[in-house]
Formats: structure tokens, C-alpha cells, sequence
């Protein structure tokens, strides 16, 4: 049995099966999560290439599986990341509880992630690029509201994605020259610059980001926001692993320090964009802007893919209360402008609190869940200089000032609006929130319980990617 059957085969066949049983809502819920959560599981106790011994038998999970002349290799040091995908993907299925999502939205979010775990096991690497074309073509349809035109920020963000991994490939056919001929500086830069570019475009980096503010504005929050923290977390490992396998990237390039000026760039231009915004779906994408380029400030560390899987938890739980919150709200507003949701803490007191909670934690505000990992990497970066950290005070400090301008607007309004509170009707999605929104509180108040348990984790997973 190959590794590649169960972890890659097996969901996909499984996918296929929930997309023919669509309408039977509740039996793609409950089993979509019970699959998603065996393969964390058996990520987590089933080793490759090793003998396992049931009972009386044995058998042997060979890590390698070829397909069209084409290997896919999941080993030991892949498991690690493999749990942490399909563990994601069980925290976005149970969301859905709470809220109303389009009938393939679970199926089609199973695809895709199997399709991202293929792209970053297959050998050799330059083929992952096609794959994670395959997979940005799958999360189309999910992002597509039937009935509706389709929006210029989807649009841009299926060109930007198809330009990038264009650039992506042309870069790996460079890259493969350099091994041969490491002396050969001009295939070195243009190796470099295309890369460079084609991560640009397909990360939303300043400034080919218009698309990202544009998409959560058009499209549905929660699917939105699970797309792109997918596709972020799957270019931030497939990024490591190409400064992993290419040293010479820092030697001559000196790539990291590229990586330390982006990063602060994005969480600046992040931040000061979200205080200037009037529109929750636009403040979500702006600050997801922000975190992208505390990401890329992660990579710019030594073992920064540690820190971004240690910080992971609490930035996709943020975001996941956000975006909940956002799909509740949107049933029962016009839009997400302030003056459409001016005074809405009076009427759903709940929802609001959950937005301005996830917004601050985002910020990393004390108390809250973001401020351990704003303020471990604050440590990291003033172990040098001290501007990066008042540049990333300032980030932090204008997602702050968008997060009370959000409070100001919900708390206010001439008109007192009626409070609803329809126990049955909102049983579920208030229970997510406060289960949410209590864990928020949790890792920022006792970050001792948390953030060593996050870090000790962080060690299991390998920087090395296909």
C-alpha cells in the first residue's frame, strides 16, 4: 500500500462521492468531517516505510506511488504537514454548522485541499505548479454564486493565479539549469525574478493585491476566507521548500533579507489601508493583506516555517470567528458598508462582539490570541535592528484603530433596533462563536499553556517540501 492511496487517492474518491450526494446536506457534513478527521489521524500514528505490526499480520507503507511516469512521495517528515491540511480542513467543515454555504462547498473544498497535498508530494517539484493550477481552478467554482456575474476581483484572481504559475515553471526550468551550472549568475537572477514575480502575483503581494480586497467584497466571506488561507499556507510551505533546497538563493541573493523588506511592506500597507476602509468585507481583506506579510516575515527567519505552523492555530481560528461572523451578518444587511450596519451590536450583539474580538486578535492585541506571536516575532526581529518592529508596531497599531472604528459603528445609530434572539435559530452558530471567541481569550490570556504546546508541535514538521 502507498502512502500516496490514503492520503492523496482515497479523498479524492471520496470527494467525488459527496459532489453525487450534494443535496443530502447533513450526510456530507458529518462525513466529510469524519474523513477529513481519519486522515489527520492516521497522518498522525501511521508511519511510512516502516514495518506495522495488527494483530498476527504486518504490512508496510511504501512511501512512493508513480503516476504517468510522475512520483508522489510522502514520507515521514511529510506527516506533520499533511495532519496540519486535513486538520484545517475539519476546522472549515464544522463552521459550516453555523452558517449557509452552497451544497459542493464541502466537497469541492476536499478536492481541492487533497489536490494541494498532491502538488506539494510530487516529484519532480516543477510540476506542482500545475497542480496548484488544478486546485485554483476547483476553488473557482466554489467562489462562482450561481445566478450572479462574475466579479472582477475573481477574475483578476484566476488571471493573477495562471500568470504566476506560467512564471513559476519557467522559473524551475531555470532552476534546473542552475543545478547543473551553479556558476552561471544570469540564470541565477532570472530564476530569482521569476519566481519572485510568479509568488507576487499568486500571493497578492504590493502591488498586484487589488484582487484580494475586491474578492471578499463580491464573494461569500467564509468560502473566500478558507480559499486563501489555503492557498496561502500551501505557497508559504512550497516557498520553504525552494529556500531549502536552494541555498545558494541566500548566499547570492541574500533572499531573506528580500523577504524581511516585503513582509514589513505588506503589514504596513495592510494596516494603514484597513483604518482608512468603511466596508467590514474590504477591512477583512485588507487585513488578511496584513497577514500575509507577517507570513512572509516568518519566512525570513531562520526556521521560520516552524513559527508559521506554531502561529497557525490562533491566525486561522481568528479569521474562521471573522468570517462566520460576516456570513451572519450578511443575511440580514444590505451590504457590509458602515451605514448598513450601523447599531448592529444592539441587534445581534453576539455577531458583532465576534468581529471586533477576531479583529483585535488579528492585530495582536494584548489578551487576545495574536499578541503572543506579534510579540514573539517582535523578539526575533529586534535581535538586529529596531525598525522592523516599529514598522510592525505601526501595522498592528492601524488594525487596531480599524477594529474601533468597527466598534464605534456597531455601538451606534439614532434608531434603537430590536434585539433578536430567537433561541432555536441561532443555538448553533452562537455556540460556535462563543467556543471561538473563548479560545481567543484563552491563548492570549494563559499563553503559557499555548504557545510552548504550539512550539513543540512546530519542531515535528520538516522545513524540507517537495
Amino acid at each position: 500500500m502507498s502512502a500516496s492511496l490514503i492520503w492523496i487517492v482515497f479523498p479524492i474518491v471520496i470527494a467525488g462521492i459527496l459532489i453525487a450526494l450534494s443535496r443530502q446536506r447533513s450526510l456530507v457534513f458529518f462525513g466529510s468531517i469524519f474523513v477529513a478527521a481519519l486522515l489527520a489521524l492516521l497522518a498522525w500514528q501511521l508511519k511510512v516505510d516502516e514495518v506495522i505490526i495488527v494483530g498476527s499480520g504486518a504490512f508496510k507503507i511504501q512511501p512512493e506511488l508513480s503516476v504517468a511516469g510522475r512520483q508522489f512521495v510522502i514520507s515521514n517528515a511529510d506527516r506533520p504537514q499533511i495532519m496540519f491540511f486535513y486538520s484545517m480542513l475539519v476546522f472549515w467543515f464544522v463552521g459550516t454548522a453555523a452558517i449557509r454555504v452552497p451544497r459542493l462547498f464541502i466537497p469541492l473544498g476536499l478536492l481541492s485541499t487533497t489536490v494541494f497535498v498532491a502538488a506539494l508530494s510530487v516529484e519532480p517539484p516543477l510540476f506542482a505548479a500545475l497542480l496548484n493550477e488544478i486546485a485554483v481552478l476547483i476553488t473557482v467554482f466554489m467562489l462562482i454564486t450561481v445566478g450572479e456575474r462574475i466579479n472582477r476581483g475573481l477574475v483578476r484572481f484566476l488571471i493573477y493565479q495562471t500568470i504566476g504559475m506560467l512564471l513559476i515553471l519557467m522559473a524551475g526550468w531555470f532552476l534546473e539549469g542552475v543545478q547543473v551550472d551553479a556558476g552561471n549568475i544570469v540564470d541565477i537572477l532570472r530564476a530569482a525574478v521569476l519566481l519572485g514575480l510568479g509568488f507576487a502575483l499568486q500571493l497578492g503581494i504590493f502591488p498586484f493585491h487589488s484582487w484580494i480586497p475586491m474578492l471578499f467584497e463580491k464573494t461569500h466571506p467564509y468560502i473566500t476566507t478558507f480559499v486563501l488561507s489555503l492557498l496561502l499556507s500551501v505557497e508559504t510551505i512550497y516557498i520553504a521548500g525552494i529556500l531549502s533546497r536552494n541555498p545558494w538563493l541566500q548566499e547570492i541573493l541574500d533572499i531573506r533579507a528580500v523577504l524581511h523588506f516585503v513582509g514589513i511592506m505588506m503589514l504596513v500597507v495592510g494596516g494603514l489601508w484597513t483604518a482608512f476602509q468603511k466596508n467590514l468585507s474590504r477591512i477583512l481583506g485588507f487585513t488578511f493583506l496584513a497577514a500575509i506579510g507577517q507570513i512572509v516575515l516568518m519566512l525570513s527567519i531562520e526556521d521560520g516555517i516552524q513559527f508559521f505552523y506554531a502561529f497557525s492555530a490562533p491566525r486561522i481560528l481568528a479569521l474562521g470567528i471573522w468570517a462566520v461572523s460576516l456570513s451572519l451578518l450578511r443575511t440580514h444587511v444590505l451590504d457590509m458598508r458602515f451605514s448598513s450596519v450601523q447599531g448592529m451590536a444592539r441587534r445581534f450583539p453576539m455577531i458583532a462582539g465576534a468581529v471586533v474580538v477576531a479583529q483585535f486578535s488579528l492585530a495582536g492585541m494584548p489578551l487576545l490570541a495574536g499578541f503572543p506571536t506579534a510579540l514573539i516575532l517582535w523578539e526575533q526581529y529586534a535581535t538586529s535592528e529596531y525598525w522592523p518592529v516599529l514598522l510592525s508596531i505601526l501595522g498592528s497599531a492601524s488594525l487596531m484603530i480599524s477594529g474601533f472604528r468597527t466598534l464605534a459603528v456597531f455601538v451606534m445609530g439614532l434608531d434603537e433596533l430590536k434585539h433578536e434572539d430567537d433561541f432555536n435559530q441561532w443555538f448553533v452558530p452562537r455556540a460556535i462563536l462563543f467556543i471561538g471567541v473563548s479560545f481567543l481569550f484563552l491563548m492570549g490570556l494563559f499563553p503559557q499553556w499555548f504557545v510552548p504546546a504550539l512550539l513543540s508541535i512546530s519542531t515535528m514538521t520538516a522545513p524540507l517540501v517537495p
